[in-house]
């Protein structure tokens, strides 16, 4: 493993932007370390259609700005299901929203990050800043595609 791998994977993986000293303190590089590696890493992704962008001290991997419109594009005409991690997040979120992402991760007993970001793109979920942190909530267009009118109606009578 290289460790330009380790850090295209472990932004790959997390779909969230990581705190560089993080990053830093896991591949045993100092500041000017990193800042060379994110530069070595964005060289190999130059023609993926991948880059890494660095801001207020945290990395994430992103879309080049010129395939943003094909991307949309592809979702609209060629919209794709829910993978079943996906699933089980927007029940979780469904059933207990407000909800964090840490709370959702631990129901699951693993991390929920790339599938609470397809939700997101999808646009089944928002996330809103809350008094304890940022929380999931279910959307308008969830509403829609389960084909009810209110998230009461998720609920039994008895609930």
């Amino acid at each position: 493993m290289t460790d330009t791998g380790k850090l295209i994977s472990l932004l790959f993986y997390s779909g969230e932007p990581i705190k560089s000293g993080s990053i830093e303190s896991n591949l045993g590089l100092d500041a000017k370390g990193l800042s060379e590696l994110v530069n070595k890493a964005n060289q190999s992704l130059a023609s993926s259609g991948l880059f890494i962008i660095a801001n207020e001290g945290e990395l994430q991997l992103t879309v080049l700005s010129n395939y943003t419109e094909m991307i949309e594009e592809f979702y609209k005409v060629s919209p794709q299901g829910l993978s079943q991690p996906s699933l089980e997040v927007l029940s979780i979120i469904a059933y207990k929203q407000p909800i964090s992402k840490g709370n959702i991760d631990e129901i699951r007993g693993v991390g929920s990050d790339q599938s609470i970001k397809n939700l997101l793109n999808k646009g089944l979920i928002k996330k809103s800043k809350h008094q304890l942190g940022p929380v999931y909530t279910t959307t308008t267009e969830f509403l829609k595609i389960a084909g009810i009118k209110s998230i009461k109606e998720l609920h039994g009578p008895n609930d």
